[in-house]
């Protein structure tokens, strides 16, 4: 399983790398969530502090937040989205 997200890859590569729960995090994210690492990474830590919720993603992640770190970063660096790419890219 990839654990780091090399900015020198371009995100289809990435998304090729992810195992399926990861993979299922950035469609979520894409579709839940307009793209939005914060507003996914807010509902996640709302949900865990028993505050009301948007959605409750089940996707058997030991660590949604730190997935969600990790994709931030990257993008950063990189400059790109991950949620971005067409969902056909990403299943």
């Amino acid at each position: 399983m990839i654990r780091h997200l090399d900015p020198a890859l371009p995100p289809l590569a990435i998304v090729a790398a992810l195992d399926g729960p990861v993979r299922q995090l950035v469609i979520a994210v894409r579709s839940l969530y307009q793209g939005s690492w914060e507003d996914c990474a807010e509902d996640i830590r709302r949900r865990r502090a028993g505050r009301p919720y948007l959605f409750r993603l089940d996707l058997g992640l030991e660590d949604e937040l730190a997935w969600i770190h990790r994709f931030i970063t990257y993008e950063s660096a990189r400059g790109e989205s991950l949620a971005a790419l067409p969902l056909e890219n990403l299943r």
